[in-house]
């Protein structure tokens, strides 16, 4: 049938161009970009495959970066406890060496300075070994720098062992504190046949114990230090470097000096803030029967001076006044070891994770570096001493068990060596493998891409040739007419 309303071979090639079309588009969208699926509807279940793939390569690629740093971290511990154990066979040496018995005195002391130096240089390694921020071998429980009242330490540090004698310079610079909450304090000093005396004040200027700086007869060690008065005790003691609170004045309205004889073991009594607080009294203080007053020095009857506290319910200051040296021992029921709080973290050996596999949809598989702390104090060589034949020979048993630790510790790290290095050898086959198979997927097949897009643009420039042709046929109707 021929019509001029509808031309079925243009219809017919109509229909079939977009056809032809979306193929040549896909092809050289697929020759541009590589990839056979470029969105999903290329293909929807070999999208999601490949993805999961690409996760496992990336995923792949990172935890063997992490192995890396792991390796390193590894290899620079071991390095460093290669140069520790060096160092302690030297000092099994020395050890060996000091035993004996033709050594003098003074040779042993040679041998001990050089000891020393070498368990300083292994603090030194342990303390120093860093990397990633990390510390390998330091301590696992290092030791936090006492909390400071001002300038003031704790009693703790200039007390570390109950009841021993310490030697001290006296002053008008506070001793130390006495922390809050601790119990059945002690504090006895000796003035050494000078003139010290031991004061015992709040932190907010109170002078609860001691001798007096006002009156018409101050005590000589006050004068001394041009103490006079208040005014010049709150210039010269009570400022906030020597513990004090800010704005704190000087008030001796509780003050008590001792009874009317010296007691060591307590002359005179005050209770204050739920403290029950004794003093001896000022044993080197002596009334001259001449004149009437008091007289300071060692002329008195006693060299010792105590205050003792029952429960410390607030932070007290001790001031030694005085212009000699003198000693001072502490005994107590429960002291209080307050720590600052430092503004940087402590350096301290932590244990350090390190993630082998973290497939798609799998847990994270990981394995942990415990700590390898090599600080003298963790080897249990930090108090060994090599100055004496018996100290030499305890010294030899504890370099022994320290050696076998560093070794240990070497071969852990030697071990997890090893380990890494397999796994990331798994890991690169594994990524290699996963590469293929995805690339399979989604790679474009770029000889079997070109054929379609020749095909399809041989059909298109076949289906213009057709249009035209078809666009032809209503004219052929013309010639009927003409006939």
């Amino acid at each position: 049938m021929q019509s001029i309303n509808h031309n079925v071979i243009a219809g017919l090639n109509l229909k079939a161009r977009p056809g032809t079309s979306s193929i040549l588009q896909q092809s050289i969208e697929r020759l541009a970009s590589g990839l056979r699926i470029n969105g999903a509807k290329d293909d929807a279940a070999g999208l999601a495959i490949a993805n999961r793939m690409g996760a496992n390569i990336n995923a792949d690629t990172v935890v063997s970066r992490g192995l890396d740093d792991a390796i390193s971290l590894a290899q620079t511990a071991e390095s460093s406890l290669g140069s520790i154990s060096s160092m302690l066979i030297r000092a099994k040496g020395l050890a060996i060496q000091s035993v004996n018995d033709s050594l003098s005195e003074s040779d042993r002391a040679s041998i001990q300075n050089e000891f020393a130096s070498i368990l300083a240089g292994i603090d030194s390694i342990s303390e120093g070994t860093e990397i990633f921020g990390l510390y390998p071998l330091a301590t696992e429980n290092p030791e936090l720098p006492p909390a400071l009242l001002g300038n003031v330490a704790p009693v703790n540090t200039k007390f570390p062992i109950a009841n021993k004698d310490y030697s001290f310079t006296s002053g008008v610079i506070p001793l130390a504190y006495i922390p809050a909450g601790s119990t059945n304090i002690a504090i006895t000093i000796n003035s050494l046949g000078a003139d010290d005396d031991i004061q015992l004040f709040t932190r907010d200027g109170k002078h609860l114990a001691g001798t007096p700086i006002n009156g018409s007869d101050p005590d000589y060690t006050w004068v001394s230090n041009s103490i006079t008065d208040s005014a010049s005790a709150n210039t010269r003691l009570l400022s906030q470097a020597n513990g004090f609170q800010s704005g704190a004045t000087y008030d001796d309205s509780q003050l008590i000096e001792g009874g009317a004889a010296w007691d060591i073991n307590g002359g005179a009594s005050l209770s204050y803030n739920g403290m029950n607080i004794t003093y001896s009294g000022d044993g080197d203080r002596y009334e001259d029967s001449t004149t009437g007053g008091f007289n300071d020095g060692n002329n008195g009857a006693n060299l010792l001076e105590r205050v003792t506290i029952d429960n410390v319910n607030e932070d007290l200051i001790v001031v030694v006044v005085g212009n000699g040296s003198f000693t001072s021992k502490l005994t107590w029921g429960n002291l209080e070891a307050p720590t600052a709080q430092p503004a940087t973290p402590p350096k301290k050996s932590i244990p350090y994770q390190v993630v082998t596999s973290a497939n798609f949809g799998d847990e994270i598989r990981s394995t942990t570096l415990e700590p390898t702390p090599a600080d003298t104090k963790t080897l249990g060589i930090h108090d060994a001493r090599l100055d004496t034949v018996q100290s030499a020979r305890s010294a030899m048993g504890k370099l022994d068990t320290a050696l076998a630790k560093v070794d240990g510790y070497r071969s852990q790290y030697g071990a997890a060596i090893n380990r890494f290095e397999s796994s990331k050898s798994v890991l690169a086959q594994q990524k290699v493998a996963t590469q293929s198979a995805q690339s399979r997927i989604q790679d474009a097949d770029y000889a079997l891409e070109t054929s379609k897009m020749l095909k399809a643009q041989i059909l298109q420039e076949s289906q213009n040739a057709v249009l035209k042709i078809a666009n032809q046929a209503p004219e052929n109707l013309l010639s009927l007419l003409r006939g």
